[in-house]
């Protein structure tokens, strides 16, 4: 008897991930749960990067794929795992060779300090059947109760890039795209930082359908000393706060 073909996989998530144990579990769990809204069929890998905590143990034990790398580059850790997730599309016991006449996922990527809403395959969705081809997302900050200058000055600044029709904000926290289109320009470059605004630059170049989209957004950290150079943590904390 062949062996049954694996279903088809309607959305791949990457998540880089470096020593992220306190956040990393509530990360996956989010994405599992708003996959399982949106009746997605799921693969989730997440990157751990040269990690040196329990980020990889708890990952699985969440849910997802995992894949260690020693690469200490954002950019590289995320091509890493779209790379391993699109070349093992029917991994698994038995699974049959692939098929070159499926359609290719929809690709979303997140961070693992992040917590991506209950609706975000819903509204990803949503922008698609409207033609998007690539979903930029924004991001917000956990509520604090009290005092919150931190809150106040990211707001006042953050929604100063608002448009009527959508944002100018650029995130790896929630950014989304066609499987296509990311093979057409050639996916994540090994840079240490910036990798999701290069992306996007040569997503705008190729005449890639571009939707900025306000409706989706991911609660991400208010940590002010980050992972990697002039990411979002350094924006914050450079806020006059």
């Amino acid at each position: 008897m062949s062996a049954a073909a694996a279903p088809e996989l309607d959305v791949l998530v990457v998540i880089p991930a470096h020593d992220e144990a306190a956040t990393v579990f509530a990360a996956i769990t989010a994405v599992r749960a708003a996959a399982e809204h949106a009746r997605t069929a799921l693969r989730l890998i997440l990157v751990a990067d040269a990690c040196s905590d329990a980020t990889a143990t708890l990952a699985r034990e969440a849910g997802a794929d995992v894949l260690e790398v020693d690469v200490h580059n954002v950019g590289a850790a995320r091509a890493a795992g779209f790379r391993h997730g699109l070349s093992t599309e029917l991994a698994g016991p038995g699974a049959a060779p692939p098929n070159p006449r499926r359609t290719r996922p929809w690709l979303a990527t997140t961070d693992a300090d992040s917590q991506v809403p209950m609706d975000w395959f819903s509204r990803q969705s949503a922008h698609r059947n409207l033609g998007a081809e690539v979903v930029i997302g924004t991001v917000s900050l956990d509520p604090r109760i009290g005092d919150d200058a931190l809150g106040r000055a990211w707001a006042s600044d953050y929604t100063g890039k608002f448009t009527p029709g959508g944002h100018g904000h650029i995130h790896g926290a929630n950014l989304a795209f066609s499987g296509d289109r990311y093979l057409d320009v050639e996916g994540f470059r090994n840079l240490d930082a910036d990798e999701d605004v290069d992306l996007v630059h040569r997503f705008r170049e190729a005449g890639a359908r571009i939707v900025t989209a306000t409706d989706m957004p991911v609660l991400t950290s208010r940590r002010t000393t980050g992972r990697v150079p002039r990411g979002f943590a350094q924006t914050l904390g450079a806020l006059p706060a």
